[in-house]
């Protein structure tokens, strides 16, 4: 069976883990396909053919499923946990914002839905590929530190490459160059997963996670692929290219128009992406074709997905955002975490390339619940996090309160009510 999702992959495999368990004694096998900063709404999906034919189109795809953070580390830390990155406490890329660290080890690794599978469920365990940015560094254990809950470990050290690599194997190092038949990593990773596929014990259910670096840079694509796409450019949407109205300062004060050699390297860099990730819909096929193969893919569940999104020059880069979706309405409410405490609101029914922020002109009342909301997800835990919570009308918009982290948040937040 075959599921496509934009983003909480994790949710959906816990979801109908449960649900198969209820109609057959033999557990079904996971398999979670996970891109490097593949987008959506950018056509990130139209190079993979195959892909879209065999798993998107032969199964169901979650159209409003999202990340719960745009950057890599925080967001990868939300699909191994279940959870929001203020309750995994992994902020960014570093170490000393817990990607990969001593803490990040200690107190989320043995929970992850991987150990909870093996120790819990006794699944075969496998991953291949990048696991969080500051993986395998020193101070983050080196290679040695295979995290708990993976029977077999192919893990990349640090962010993503496609060459001169080292790739921890099972806690033992593992050094690859730059020779495409052996190095190339999205090609090496479709190698080993097919290697445990037909090495597998073969009466328990196995859980795969392959973790590619396409599309991430530096974007080097496989050399079969390095002539695709050549006549292809970024998207020129209606949000390229210009600042928009009403738009946070660093926005602003960025050049407008683009210069021809800014643009050449954007175009670049999009055809680029798409050149890596049919390297990707290779091993979409070679996998899907290995489980027919073996007898396993009718009691499969395939999910494929990414870490984030992506964005060239569509000006929306925000720092916390909340977005509600109702037949009424789907709007997108952003905070800023910098002295103009700067705010923008966009109708995406009738603006969806986010152009005029709406902040100043859209009902007081609505503006409230809207910075309700994300002051209650910034500090939800559990199943309060499935729930907006109750708004109470004596509440007073005040986007200040998000950004004032530690123990005193939550007292300023109820101070309001």
């Amino acid at each position: 069976m075959a599921l496509l999702a934009a983003s909480s992959c994790v949710f959906a495999v816990l979801f109908f883990f449960a649900a198969v368990e209820q109609v057959s004694s033999k557990k079904p096998n996971i398999v979670l396909i996970l891109t490097d900063d593949q987008d959506v709404l950018l056509g990130g999906m139209t190079p993979l053919k195959k892909t879209r034919k065999l798993i998107g189109d032969l199964g169901i795809t979650f159209k409003n499923a999202y990340v719960a953070s745009p950057l890599c580390c925080p967001s990868r830390a939300s699909i191994l946990t279940g959870k929001y990155p203020h309750n995994h406490r992994v902020f960014n890329n570093t170490l000393e914002g817990n990607c990969s660290s001593k803490a990040w080890q200690k107190t989320q690794e043995p929970d992850t839905f991987s150990a909870i599978l093996q120790h819990h469920c006794r699944y075969q365990t496998f991953f291949a590929g990048k696991y969080l940015n500051e993986y395998g560094s020193e101070a983050a254990g080196s290679v040695e530190h295979v995290p708990p809950g993976w029977d077999y470990w192919y893990a990349l050290v640090k962010n993503s490459k496609y060459y001169n690599y080292t790739l921890s194997v099972n806690g033992k190092q593992q050094y690859h160059g730059q020779n495409y038949s052996h190095d190339y990593l999205t090609d090496l990773l479709s190698n080993i997963s097919l290697e445990f596929l037909d090495s597998r014990t073969k009466y328990l259910p196995f859980f795969m996670m392959i973790s590619t670096p396409a599309p991430h840079s530096p974007w080097i694509p496989a050399p079969q692929y390095e002539r695709n796409f050549l006549d292809v450019k970024a998207p020129r949407n209606s949000n390229f290219n210009i600042h928009g109205k009403d738009k946070h300062w660093l926005i602003r004060q960025a050049k407008t128009p683009m210069t021809n050699s800014s643009m050449n390297f954007l175009d670049n860099a999009f055809r680029k992406r798409w050149q890596t990730l049919l390297s990707v819909d290779d091993l979409v096929e070679k996998v899907v074709k290995k489980l027919d193969a073996i007898k396993e893919l009718e009691n499969t569940y395939i999910f494929f997905t990414s870490d984030n999104g992506y964005h060239t020059d569509a000006y929306n880069n925000t720092y916390a955002c909340v977005r509600t979706i109702a037949n009424s309405a789907d709007l997108q409410y952003c905070e800023f975490d910098d002295s103009e405490v700067f705010v923008e609101v966009y109708n995406l029914t009738s603006d969806p390339h986010q152009i005029t922020n709406i902040a100043k002109s859209i009902d007081q009342e609505v503006l409230e619940k809207m910075n309700h909301r994300l002051m209650m997800l910034q500090s939800c835990s559990g199943s309060t996090c499935r729930t907006p919570g109750i708004y109470d009308p004596r509440y007073r918009f005040d986007p200040q309160l998000m950004f004032h982290h530690g123990p005193a948040a939550p007292k300023l937040f109820h101070k309001t009510l």
